[in-house]
């Protein structure tokens, strides 16, 4: 079977870091309304524990919103941190993408996957990059400069009827 479109994309840290920037911008504001509204229920709690004159859970409430606080401003830090240093970045691996009518696959040193288009989460496109959605959080980037087969305007149109309403231009 022929493929309709082809692509070739390298894992550059270059690439990643643009993807974790996008990412961010995209979720950031959910990102803090849920570190605002849960550390304002700690403030609460430890405020009511004070008043009742129980010290210890407390203690034991404000040792959990530290923990919370290092969790949330931390925990993405050595994520981005462990990706950066992963072998497929730093090998900059390359995808080739084969984009087919009913499914699409990626190939590279690692394997070789086939998906279907109803199984992605989200399409994003920005200036460089189409970014598909795995889940919330895990992407595969194409490149807009990497078309081999096929060009940038045709693919957006393909992907924007194999997705519907899954697909936004940011």
């Amino acid at each position: 079977m022929q493929a309709l479109f082809k692509n070739k994309t390298v894992l550059s840290s270059k690439n990643y870091l643009h993807l974790v920037d996008f990412h961010q911008k995209k979720n950031n504001w959910k990102y803090w309304l849920y570190t605002a509204t849960l550390s304002l229920l700690f403030i609460i709690a430890i405020s009511f524990q004070l008043i009742a004159k129980k010290y210890f859970i407390a203690v034991l409430l404000f040792v959990a919103f530290l923990a919370f606080l290092g969790y949330r401003f931390i925990q993405p830090y050595y994520k981005t941190k462990k990706e950066l240093t992963s072998d497929k970045v730093q090998k900059n691996l390359i995808n080739y993408y084969f984009f087919y009518e009913k499914y699409f696959r990626v190939k590279n040193t690692l394997g070789n996957s086939k998906l279907k288009y109803y199984k992605l989460y989200r399409v994003y496109e920005n200036e460089q990059y189409f970014y598909l959605y795995l889940d919330k959080s895990n992407a595969l980037i194409v490149e807009k400069d990497g078309f081999m087969i096929g060009n940038v305007n045709s693919f957006r149109n393909f992907i924007k009827n194999k997705v519907r309403f899954k697909f936004k231009k940011e």
